[in-house]
């Protein structure tokens, strides 16, 4: 009777995500603002970058994918009837393209009001980038902590900067360990590696946001990050066939859509009432409780210098 309840648990699940589903309903106007969102071409990027092209910001899609980040573009534009939305080529796996990246916003920009760091990965393994940095480790957390950085001299430049961090609850199953977090390592227990490694990952999101926003109070700029829910998005698609399958049948049958999952997003971009908030972790657009571990300040600052030293951060690029 095992599968029975299976069933019912996956059922349980499904009327627990549309019943505590948080909705952003926000209608503040966007026009003029600057936002950049990162895996912006698809799930919860894509529909938080739709968001606020609908509001009238001018919104970069700062995707990998140059086809895939064209036809979003143009999906967009022709959705909202707003043409200042924007491609941008960014691959968090190569620190070059984030310097780059930001080169071209620099140039374009004179300041940016929201940026989004939501693009994020997982089964990738331990293989490392061209930076010699484990991929999804880069791809979640260290490139978007460069990008993060050089982003701040524009971000100050807004009345009401807002920096968004899209983690996970799953951030409370991270643990770092300095010595191995960008090293070899083999764990025994199948897909227990890579459940480990994605919610390290996360774990250091929610750290990197305390301590960002810690270092700019006082500024015009917030910064807060998030847990979207259990949402049906792509992020598996790197795992073995047969585990893709089984979780694209689940997250397709039982969890939140790419809509519901960027409502805290959103929120925490557009909302009045957050102006001023800043270090807070939100899960269905209100406050949640961060894990203890997330809480640290000395972890928090240990894992900012271990960032700024493994991406190279120049002393003068330094916050």
């Amino acid at each position: 009777m095992w599968w029975l309840w299976l069933i019912l648990s996956l059922i349980f699940i499904k009327l627990y995500n549309k019943s505590v589903c948080g909705w952003c309903y926000a209608r503040n106007i966007m026009t003029g603002k600057v936002v950049i969102v990162t895996g912006a071409n698809a799930g919860i990027g894509f529909e938080t970058a739709f968001n606020m092209a609908r509001r009238g910001a001018k919104v970069y899609l700062a995707c990998r994918d140059d086809a895939r980040g064209a036809k979003a573009v143009e999906e967009i534009v022709s959705r909202t009837g707003n043409k200042h939305v924007i491609y941008k080529h960014l691959d968090l796996a190569s620190l070059n393209s984030v310097r780059s990246f930001v080169e071209d916003i620099k140039k374009a920009e004179y300041r940016v009001d929201v940026l989004i760091n939501n693009a994020g990965m997982t089964g990738y393994g331990l293989k490392k980038t061209e930076d010699g940095i484990v991929t999804e480790m880069q791809v979640n957390h260290f490139g978007h902590f460069l990008l993060t950085v050089l982003l701040v001299p524009l971000l100050k430049k807004s009345d009401d900067a807002r920096v968004v961090v899209v983690a996970s609850t799953l951030h409370r199953f991270g643990s770092i360990d300095f010595k191995t977090i960008n090293k070899e390592a083999t764990w025994k227990i199948p897909y227990y590696g890579a459940i480990r490694l994605y919610s390290t990952s996360k774990l250091c999101n929610v750290l990197f946001s305390n301590e960002l926003a810690r270092r700019l109070e006082g500024t015009t700029v917030t910064v807060n990050s998030l847990h979207p829910g259990h949402v049906r998005t792509s992020i598996y698609k790197n795992l073995d066939r047969v585990t893709e399958t089984i979780m694209n049948f689940l997250l397709s049958t039982f969890f939140k859509s790419a809509v519901e999952g960027a409502q805290t997003s959103i929120y925490l971009a557009a909302a009045d009432d957050l102006t001023g908030m800043t270090g807070r972790f939100f899960e269905e657009c209100k406050e949640a409780r961060m894990s203890v571990k997330a809480e640290d300040e000395e972890l928090a600052e240990k894992l900012w210098n271990y960032s700024a030293e493994l991406v190279k951060l120049k002393p003068e690029e330094a916050i």
